[in-house]
């Protein structure tokens, strides 16, 4: 698993354009972020078309200082279907 001193992304700050809301607990797709180390070539934001650009390198960060890392049953569950996302 990668901690937060091994992805570099996770050093960016947050911003006032990052929703209060999407930092107030692990999602899936943070999750999947957290693992990956933000590999976003594996990530289906990218993929999908949205019109909006993902901010996960800024809520991941958030997510450790205020909650810590997810909880590991939490991440092992998702596991067999991250590479869904």
């Amino acid at each position: 698993m990668v901690t937060a001193t091994q992805a570099a992304f996770w050093a960016q700050p947050l911003d006032e354009e990052v929703s209060a809301s999407i930092t107030q607990t692990w999602t899936d797709q943070a999750i999947k972020c957290y693992v990956t180390a933000a590999d976003c070539a594996n990530c289906s934001i990218p993929r999908g078309g949205y019109s909006f650009v993902c901010q996960m390198n800024k809520v991941v960060p958030v997510l450790l200082k205020t909650l810590g890392a997810p909880e590991p049953k939490r991440v092992n569950k998702l596991l067999p279907y991250l590479s869904q996302y």
